[in-house]
């Protein structure tokens, strides 16, 4: 009797969350990047659980979807083509240390570019018939740390057991919403630890600052390369978006119809 025929890989958006529209205050005055503290007011919108995995990333690899051009906006185009600074990457196509991590299906992706992660999103948006994005970062803290100003998802008090970030000393990704513990009043796992993740918002430098790049991209959240204060809630970290690391991911946001 033949084999039978492996099934194709499917996008799969996971489970989401739906954050109500609120108010609420975002930043703190524990960083000049993160002050002064300011109200904002964010519209309903759904977050995915968790980062997107390795198994879900596969399949836009794995369909060929990641060499159509009309997933990728024109800068990532150019990017993926060597036209932009690829910082030491040899290969585009795929995230950085790919080999590595595809035997992790259920681990968060890392060593992608923000194009990457874009171009993701436009190929799940099409499959899902859904408007699938990056959030932005006043979206993606709303979602962290609610409306109560709390420093960490699950409240005032840092527990190195309740995170992957660098005191809980595993040393690298860990499969996504575990530990159980890092989870914001919203439900969303992982936003405190594993790896951090790209967000839609361009960085604004402050008068004076001394940047790699005049074009930066805000990603948010530790990672366990992190320290208890970059896992903070309003924490920002700023990167060109060509920029890949082993502990950076993404997380996608759903539009509410």
């Amino acid at each position: 009797m033949p084999p039978s025929p492996s099934l194709p890989p499917k996008a799969s958006l996971g489970l989401t969350k739906q954050i109500r529209g609120g108010y609420f205050t975002m930043g703190s005055r524990f960083h000049v990047r993160e002050y002064p503290p300011h109200n904002v007011y964010v519209a309903e919108f759904e977050m995915a659980q968790i980062p997107v995995t390795v198994s879900q990333y596969a399949a836009f690899l794995e369909t060929g979807a990641v060499k159509e051009q009309r997933w990728w906006g024109e800068a990532g185009w150019a990017w993926l083509h060597g036209e932009l600074d690829g910082w030491g990457r040899e290969d585009r196509w795929k995230p950085d240390g790919w080999e590595e991590m595809k035997d992790r299906a259920y681990h968060p992706v890392a060593g992608v570019t923000a194009y990457e992660a874009e171009a993701y999103c436009a190929w799940l948006s099409a499959q899902k018939k859904k408007v699938v994005r990056l959030p932005s970062e006043e979206e993606w803290e709303y979602a962290a740390r609610g409306d109560d100003r709390r420093p960490f998802p699950w409240g005032e008090q840092f527990d190195a057991g309740l995170a992957n970030t660098l005191e809980h000393e595993l040393g690298t990704t860990c499969e996504a919403g575990k530990p159980a513990g890092d989870l914001s009043p919203f439900g969303v796992a992982d936003m405190a630890g594993n790896v951090q993740e790209w967000t839609a918002s361009v960085y604004e430098p402050l008068l004076g600052e001394v940047l790699p790049s005049p074009f930066l991209r805000v990603a948010r959240g530790g990672s366990y390369n992190d320290t208890v204060f970059g896992s903070r809630t309003s924490f920002r970290h700023v990167y060109p978006p060509g920029y890949f690391y082993p502990f950076l991911g993404f997380r996608v946001a759903v539009e509410s119809r």
